[in-house]
């Protein structure tokens, strides 16, 4: 099973071909590299150790001379810094993918409110843009296209290619009230024009849905309700019909959405970041597994939040769907207390047939541990496997 690193090309701009050699002998096969990431504030661990990097959103690589641009949503070019740590990687002997999130983009979205998600009660969120607006997609598919004509370039990474919710770790969001994870589902649902239309076409009465969603947020926030399961509390609030219907309808444009990219991709292979959960709003797309599959042709399942149970769910419904699949943990202290504990997650990968451990993400995690990838054994694990206990919500999990 190969052995690959999410990173951020900030972590090249100190001597990168330095930072490929360490990576390269620490048994690193291949580097999942940021082309195009959310704003983001990083406290780096190898490359500059202590530095505390402040960035924001936008594309990382200077596009083609003469690429076509229209008037709607946009990254700008923040540097050509995966350029140079590409060419660093390649010269080293690692592969590079490059890391595309698509989506959770406060910049477009804050830009275009028009294209961005729009909840029940209106309220367009600024940190997303909505998967059924075909702006959006022609924005998504021309920075895919772009990106894959990148030098030394062999693979494409979707992030937050589909739905995102309405929790978002930004502007100090503050909430005092007590949201059921069902509660926290039916805010990020979306009822712009696009995805009412949507609705529409297969007889879903948006506008209906709507309605039931505020209803219950509002009897929520009045007088809160104990959870039950994600489902039986959702159910409830919407009637079983609407609530099958609308997880159709998303389903069904995250797959239209990624279908898009993946035609823009010149031909490169493309790996999908997806959960069989079909409430997660995460920045994984959501939805029909054996669709996205026949669609990328690579899936990405990821805990990057230490929940390996959850891990372990998705890894069994990606293997089902005869796609190659890559496994994806955060190697950081918070997730990760050792190196066992690394090593039975690369077995039980390796065991439910993922071909590919990505950690995250060097520069992050403490340094030393690169050590441990180096060690990783190539058989499958024998016992049961590391489960977290922290405490998790599927669909909560922030883009990273």
């Amino acid at each position: 099973m190969r052995t690959e690193v999410f990173a951020h090309p900030l972590s090249f701009r100190r001597a990168p071909r330095t930072q490929a050699e360490r990576l390269r002998a620490g048994g690193v096969d291949r580097v999942r590299l940021a082309y195009a990431y959310h704003g983001g504030r990083w406290l780096l661990t190898t490359s500059d150790p202590a530095a505390v990097v402040d960035f924001p959103a936008g594309r990382w690589f200077t596009p083609e001379e003469g690429a076509g641009r229209d008037a709607g949503p946009s990254l700008p070019v923040l540097g050509d810094e995966a350029t140079a740590a590409t060419s660093a990687l390649t010269a080293s002997g690692v592969a590079v993918t490059a890391w595309l999130v698509g989506l959770h983009q406060s910049g477009p979205a804050t830009a275009h409110p028009g294209l961005a998600l729009r909840n029940a009660f209106g309220h367009a969120y600024r940190h997303a843009l909505c998967p059924a607006q075909p702006d959006v997609v022609r924005y998504a598919a021309g920075l895919v296209a772009e990106t894959a004509g990148r030098p030394g370039v062999s693979g494409l990474e979707l992030e937050a290619f589909g739905y995102l919710g309405w929790q978002h770790q930004s502007a100090h969001d503050k909430y005092g009230a007590d949201l059921r994870p069902a509660d926290r589902w039916l805010l990020s649902l979306c009822f712009c024009a696009a995805c009412s239309e949507r609705c529409a076409r297969v007889g879903v009465d948006a506008a209906e849905a709507a309605a039931r969603a505020r209803k219950a947020l509002l009897d929520q926030l009045a007088d809160a309700r104990p959870a039950r399961g994600i489902g039986e509390d959702a159910v409830a609030a919407l009637g079983r019909e609407l609530h099958d219907s609308l997880l159709a309808v998303r389903s069904e444009v995250t797959t239209d959405l990624v279908r898009a990219a993946t035609a823009a991709a010149r031909g490169l292979p493309v790996s999908v970041r997806a959960t069989a959960d079909p409430y997660a709003c995460d920045g994984k797309s959501s939805g029909d597994l054996d669709a996205l599959a026949r669609t990328a042709g690579s899936l990405t399942v990821t805990s990057l939040s230490g929940d390996g149970a959850a891990l372990f769910r998705d890894l069994a419904a990606a293997g089902r769907t005869g796609a190659h699949v890559t496994a994806g943990w955060h190697l950081g202290a918070q997730c990760t207390d050792s190196e066992e504990q690394i090593r039975e997650i690369a077995g039980w990968a390796r065991s439910h047939g993922a071909g590919a451990l990505a950690l995250y993400a060097y520069d992050l995690a403490p340094a030393p541990r690169l050590e441990w990838l180096r060690r990783l054994p190539g058989a499958p694990a024998t016992g049961d496997p590391v489960v977290s206990e922290r405490p998790h919500h599927a669909q909560t999990e922030p883009a990273r």
